[in-house]
């Protein structure tokens, strides 16, 4: 596997970074967390986008921490 992006979904901002396939951290990027979940996803998607601006990335992984309503699907 080559490149990976990880994105971190915090209460104040979202992070996200290119790795190699020895852990080495290529590049980053952060934006503010936003209230709505509509707001987030546009976010998540901008930090993904940005840490990976140059980079051929194959695979993507993100975690958030939060409770889990699987009957309502969401965290």
């Amino acid at each position: 596997m080559g490149l990976t992006i990880g994105v971190d979904i915090g209460g104040t901002k979202i992070a996200a970074g290119v790795v190699d396939e020895e852990g080495r951290i290529l590049s980053t990027f952060k934006v503010a967390t936003p209230p709505t979940a509509e707001g987030i996803v546009d976010a998540i998607c901008a930090a993904v986008s940005g840490a990976s601006e140059g980079h051929d990335v194959e695979a993507v992984g993100i975690g958030a921490a939060g409770y889990v309503d699987d009957k309502r699907a969401t965290v």
